[in-house]
């Protein structure tokens, strides 16, 4: 009895061991030419209307200290919020109904390139923190859109930030 206890209790352990997730892929590469380095995160938060006619993707940024990889905001794209982007905000709502609001510091533009800074409490909460909606609000013209997560899409950010695994890639190319 005592080795089918033990024995079912190996197995639980090691089945849950096992459904570890896969984990969150940034590229990194090293131009030749100018020594400079740069990190690309493979995967990107995808938020949009359910017409899928309004949207806005969010990017973890990442840049090279020393040869170290370190925390450079937000890249988000914004798709027909609005025509062009200034002061625009971000707010991520999470489960414990916590937020955070980030105010962009780009400058004006029709591109829908739109960048934030984090703080290190901001970078501590998203990496702890699953959210529960993000709501992107044009600064321009005073569009928004909120779109509220799916499940998979939840702890997105807690992925980005602890379980990293960065990959080498040429970008002599």
């Amino acid at each position: 009895m005592k080795k089918l206890l033990l024995n079912l209790v190996l197995l639980t352990s090691l089945s849950a061991f096992s459904q570890t997730t896969t984990p969150f892929i940034i590229e990194h590469c090293k131009d030749k030419m100018t020594d400079k380095e740069y990190f690309f995160s493979q995967k990107k938060l995808i938020c949009a209307n359910p017409e899928k006619t309004k949207g806005f993707t969010v990017i973890p940024s990442f840049r090279a200290d020393n040869g170290t990889m370190i925390n450079n905001g937000f890249i988000c794209k914004n798709v027909n919020i609005g025509s062009c982007d200034e002061k625009d905000t971000l707010i991520i709502l999470f489960e414990d109904d916590t937020k955070i609001t980030l105010t962009s510091w780009n400058k004006f533009n029709c591109e829908g390139n739109v960048y934030f800074n984090l703080t290190d409490n901001d970078l501590k909460e998203l990496s702890t923190k699953k959210m529960s909606s993000i709501r992107f609000s044009n600064g321009y013209s005073y569009e928004s859109l909120t779109s509220v997560l799916k499940q998979d899409q939840k702890d997105y950010f807690i992925k980005a930030y602890t379980m990293q695994k960065v990959i080498e890639v040429d970008c002599s190319k």
